[in-house]
């Protein structure tokens, strides 16, 4: 793994993901790029432009970036570089990802839940992107993957087989057990199978496998994994294989 994206709101979970990042590059040299998103006002003034954009960071997320900051500093092999954003579309971050050379996204839960048009945006846009996502959840904590469950969706032909070799470029982890589920199954249903399965092969990350959809910010969404079974998840784009 090389370079890693983590879009932020620079909440506490983005120092998480910056230690995952390190301890999964193996200590291979990679760049850890925190994205800062800011919408571009609707003005014609270049005045009033500079003094939309050029908005302060709380003392919150000086604290959290000098975190982050210093947790590089303890690294041998990686670095840090900040990102300001203003807009974001769909060409715009492709081109971000091939500037960046970027192998992995890493999303937060503060992210995630962000009300923020442009970042609710920019997680759609991720979504349909062919890079790998890893998915944290509120109470992770930062540690060394191992065992994985792939969950396989029902119009995947993907089996866990496939997915190893991949998976391995990523992290040093084995898929040790592969479930399958259906869009018309609901949450309560599979949770407690989950759930057991989980437990009886020491999971602690879960692998799917997603397809693009039509950004559309009305649509309800049923919970993320990573939410519901409370395991990180990597999310692999299935056109990529």
């Amino acid at each position: 793994m090389k370079n890693v994206l983590i879009p932020t709101i620079l909440q506490g979970d983005t120092i998480n993901a910056i230690k995952t990042a390190i301890k999964s590059s193996n200590g291979e040299q990679c760049q850890l790029i925190l994205m800062l998103l800011t919408d571009i006002p609707e003005t014609y003034s270049s005045a009033n432009l500079l003094r939309n954009i050029n908005q302060d960071l709380s003392t919150t997320q000086e604290n959290v970036l000098q975190m982050c900051r210093e947790i590089i500093l303890e690294s041998n092999n990686c670095s840090l570089k900040i990102h300001h954003q203003y807009g974001i579309s769909s060409p715009l971050f492709r081109n971000l990802m091939e500037h960046f050379a970027i192998e992995l996204t890493i999303l937060t839960p503060s992210f995630n839940s962000s009300k923020k048009k442009i970042n609710r945006y920019c997680v759609q846009i991720i979504s349909n992107s062919k890079c790998p996502i890893l998915h944290l959840n509120v109470n992770f904590e930062e540690k060394a993957f191992s065992q994985a469950l792939y969950i396989k969706n029902s119009d995947s032909i993907l089996q866990a087989e496939d997915l190893q070799t991949y998976v391995n470029a990523l992290f040093s982890l084995k898929i040790v057990s592969q479930t399958k589920i259906n869009d018309l199954q609901k949450t309560n249903e599979i949770e407690p199978f989950l759930t057991d399965t989980i437990s009886k092969n020491n999971i602690n990350i879960l692998i799917e496998t997603r397809k693009p959809k039509k950004i559309k910010f009305l649509k309800k969404e049923k919970a993320p994994l990573n939410e519901t079974l409370g395991l990180p998840v990597l999310s692999l784009y299935e056109a990529v294989y």
